[in-house]
């Protein structure tokens, strides 16, 4: 790694990926950086994508695969470790202070992956560092305290809009929704903010206090 600088760092890692609509992402957003972690470099490799870096135990990586990325720059780590792969490539990326950093193959079959890997958005926000997770069905982010965010209904990801706290509440003004929302306390374990939609040319999000799940749906 270097010390140039990069805008937006794509990290792909093991989770589960589908490559057709990978194939339409990324021909539709770019980016400056690319980090394999551990078995995305299967998916990297399908892709015809060529990583910048690649980092992992590699313990569900074809030995004949690493081969073929040897001349990359690699770094390996033990099976038994305190991190996952992907949070080992998010502190990576986080190196190269980028403005945004993506998540694809961070969803899939392991629950405990996903969950753990939304978790550790959370190093992102006092770094003032974008951090999003997308799948074909889903992206999300969180927004922190004193955070808004400006989602135009034209680019949108899906109909939906749902808002869960990661800790134990936040509160949140929402605009420009079909249920609008105004400095309102949403504690763990409701329903309330579940699958809002956008009705404005633009919607508004701003939580005032704790740290909100965002995620943008669709079906």
């Amino acid at each position: 790694m270097n010390n140039d600088y990069y805008d937006n760092v794509l990290i792909i890692t093991g989770g589960s990926l589908d490559i057709s609509w990978a194939k339409s992402y990324l021909s539709q957003n770019k980016f400056d950086y690319l980090i394999a972690a551990d078995s995305g470099l299967a998916y990297v490799k399908e892709l015809n994508l060529c990583p910048d870096f690649i980092l992992g135990d590699y313990d569900s990586v074809d030995l004949e695969l690493l081969n073929y990325f040897k001349d990359k720059d690699i770094k390996t780590y033990p099976k038994e470790k305190d991190y996952t792969d992907t949070h080992l490539a998010i502190i990576t990326a986080i190196k190269l202070m980028p403005r945004k950093i993506t998540i694809l193959g961070g969803t899939g079959t392991r629950l405990d992956h996903t969950l753990t890997s939304i978790g550790n958005l959370v190093s992102l926000l006092d770094l003032d560092i974008e951090g999003e997770i997308v799948d074909p069905h889903n992206k999300i982010y969180l927004l922190g305290e004193g955070m808004t965010k400006i989602i135009k209904k034209e680019e949108q990801y899906g109909d939906y809009v749902s808002f869960i706290p990661l800790e134990k509440s936040f509160t949140i003004s929402l605009k420009g929704f079909y249920y609008p929302l105004d400095n309102y306390l949403v504690n763990s374990g409701l329903s309330l903010t579940q699958s809002n939609e956008i009705v404005d040319d633009e919607a508004v999000i701003t939580v005032h206090d704790g740290i909100a799940i965002v995620i943008e749906a669709r079906d």
